[in-house]
């Protein structure tokens, strides 16, 4: 190993190898680690005295402190690493997602233009609204108020399986009268 990848919880030059196989079972002990309760540990053949020499030698505090500020940035870096193949699989699953949704939309349009889909005045307000909405916050622009009461999600589109012929029905458990709120949208066929 060379001098640029020696760690201070390396066996330092002049540590016999008896003094650094204590260290590594004091580093090795975590949070809980004391001198005290090594010198108790049935496989350490030191006593305290000289286990709190070799800390002090050897300063066995430093460096159990270098590594555990070594050992936490290994962890948030393979935390930031699954984080962001995370955020590539969540958007390989929107991705795939809004295929599906588009040739569901492009169904209805195509149900709409031929008339065999009736949408009302209401719906298609309701619909041109979430649209918008969606395509500003997509580009980033700051959105009024994406969460309903309590932080709930103000429009939900919800398939149900059933008809040939859909409809757009208001979701009747979450309208509340006199609340000027965008009701949720069901398409059930």
């Amino acid at each position: 190993m060379s001098n640029e990848e020696k760690h201070e919880w390396d066996r330092q030059p002049g540590e016999s190898s008896k003094a650094y196989r204590h260290f590594c079972l004091y580093r090795d002990a975590g949070k809980e680690r004391s001198l005290r309760k090594l010198a108790a540990v049935a496989n350490t053949t030191s006593n305290l005295r000289q286990l709190q020499h070799w800390s002090s030698r050897w300063r066995g505090v430093d460096r159990c402190t270098d590594y555990d500020d070594y050992m936490y940035d290994q962890m948030r870096l393979q935390c930031e690493r699954e984080r962001l193949d995370m955020h590539k699989r969540h958007a390989k699953i929107a991705v795939l997602g809004q295929g599906i949704l588009i040739k569901g939309m492009e169904e209805l349009l195509a149900k709409v233009q031929t008339g065999k889909q009736d949408l009302t005045p209401s719906d298609l307000a309701r619909l041109m609204h979430v649209s918008t909405e969606l395509e500003r916050f997509a580009r980033g622009d700051a959105v009024d108020e994406l969460t309903g009461p309590e932080g709930s999600p103000v429009v939900k589109i919800h398939v149900v399986y059933g008809d040939d012929k859909p409809k757009l029905l208001p979701n009747p458990k979450e309208q509340r009268d006199g609340e000027d709120m965008i009701r949720p949208l069901y398409l059930q066929r």
